[in-house]
């Protein structure tokens, strides 16, 4: 929403919005845009008088506003179709898709095009270190739109990227998630296979090869051309790294090319494959979009370092389902800098709320020292029936200033502390911060 706000004021609008879960890195983008946030769902926003609303997908009817809008016949419309309408409409789009790894494939897909003078438009659901905002118009015909398959809105029940018309759909990776909306992952694959059938046969369907769900989505039916990527077997796209800080890719059967790469962990591999295969279907050939890898950034919130305070390094991403925890986490443990490695995991998502993750949550934290499992409302996770997870290393707090006093008495010189949420942990990250400057000083 963050995104659709920026376009829509950089497409003339006056935009104002609201908002519960205010917290950076949008809330700084949102500041920076002079856009005013209410932070509440209370129909006085509407004193405005608002010519349409663009009404998010956690909007439900009940809400105030939501209630006044249909009372007062607001026109309204979702973001997803207003973004198909007016910003979409007539331009070349490539839609990242999959269950982990968008923002991150999304930004690198940009950064190549942005470095080769290509000037495309962008919606990303983070914030690129390359560009420092989320979303631009841009000057080209080409548009990226980081797209997922969770509902449209309270009126509107197909999933987001169905809206979006993609003319090159990359589908990074498929597991099942968004337990409120779906109840089991072949009702996701049905969804994508959706999508597949809206990509037409004069564009190109770029799929994660070694991804066994997503070969079950191509064999529903695929009219486009299919290219695969992965580390092994027979794909279009294989990548691979020689050595710490560097990143090989190898196109059909053509010699490969290496070049530096900051980001690490094999999945940002994955990652940047999907972007490179994109890129090579508009026109950017391989070993130009690999240069561009040499200057790409990341993306805050994807491993992003906090600082190194008093010997404890801290670092914050955004992984919210256990196998992008595990990804994480081994790419920390690989370093093999760290004396202990301490994990903060923040149970938020639907999902995980309802308990369905637990399991495999658990076997992804369990050769970690110590973990703190944080939930501002109830018990997050049930442990009882589970005898592998070492009970003595692990906390569970629902108090975000309780939580900050126990990291910081376990905490000691040669650590990693890694914050892992697609929330905010009630501001326990920038209160942890403040605290250890404040004892160093």
């Amino acid at each position: 929403m963050t995104g659709i706000a920026s376009l829509a004021k950089a497409s003339g609008h006056h935009v104002t919005g609201s908002d519960k879960n205010f917290y950076p890195p949008m809330s700084h983008e949102l500041e920076r845009l002079g856009i005013e946030v209410d932070r509440d769902y209370e129909m006085s926003q509407l004193e405005r008088k608002p010519d349409y609303l663009i009404v998010g997908n956690v909007m439900t009817r009940g809400y105030p506003v939501i209630e006044a809008m249909l009372d007062k016949n607001i026109p309204f419309i979702s973001g997803p179709q207003w973004l198909a309408e007016n910003i979409l409409k007539d331009r070349t789009v490539i839609v990242i898709t999959g269950t982990h790894g968008k923002t991150t494939t999304s930004s690198i897909l940009t950064w190549i095009l942005e470095d080769n003078d290509y000037s495309p438009g962008y919606l990303i659901g983070g914030v690129p270190e390359n560009f420092n905002h989320s979303a631009s118009l841009g000057n080209s015909e080409y548009f990226i739109i980081e797209a997922d398959e969770y509902d449209t809105a309270f009126f509107d029940k197909r999933p987001k990227f169905l809206h979006y018309r993609p003319n090159i759909t990359v589908i990074n990776n498929l597991e099942f998630d968004h337990a409120d909306i779906y109840k089991d992952l072949d009702e996701i694959k049905w969804q994508f296979h959706q999508l597949l059938r809206i990509t037409p046969s004069s564009g190109k369907i770029i799929a994660n090869g070694n991804d066994e769900n997503i070969q079950d989505v191509i064999e529903m039916g695929a009219w486009s051309p299919v290219e695969t990527f992965g580390f092994s077997g027979v794909n279009t796209w294989t990548g691979g790294s020689e050595k710490s800080g560097n990143i090989q890719i190898t196109y059909k059967d053509k010699q490969p090319v290496s070049e530096t790469w900051d980001l690490e962990g094999n999945y940002n591999i994955e990652n940047a494959l999907g972007a490179i295969a994109a890129a090579n279907a508009i026109g950017v050939n391989y070993q130009r979009s690999i240069r561009s890898l040499t200057t790409f950034s990341g993306v805050k919130r994807r491993l992003e370092k906090l600082g190194t305070i008093s010997g404890v390094t801290i670092y914050d991403d955004f992984a919210h389902h256990p196998t992008s925890i595990s990804k994480t986490l081994n790419t920390i443990k690989n370093k093999k800098s760290f004396e202990r490695i301490i994990a903060v995991v923040e149970i938020r998502s639907n999902t995980m709320l309802m308990g369905l993750h637990d399991e495999s949550l658990l076997k992804s934290l369990k050769n970690i020292d110590q973990v703190y499992f944080f939930q501002s409302s109830k018990k997050p996770i049930s442990l009882e029936s589970n005898q592998e997870f070492n009970h003595n290393k692990m906390s569970i707090l629902s108090d975000s200033q309780k939580l900050v006093e126990n990291i910081i008495r376990e905490i000691k010189s040669g650590d990693v502390l890694i914050f892992l949420s697609n929330g905010d942990f009630q501001g326990a990250r920038e209160l942890l911060l403040e605290k250890l400057k404040i004892l160093i000083n």
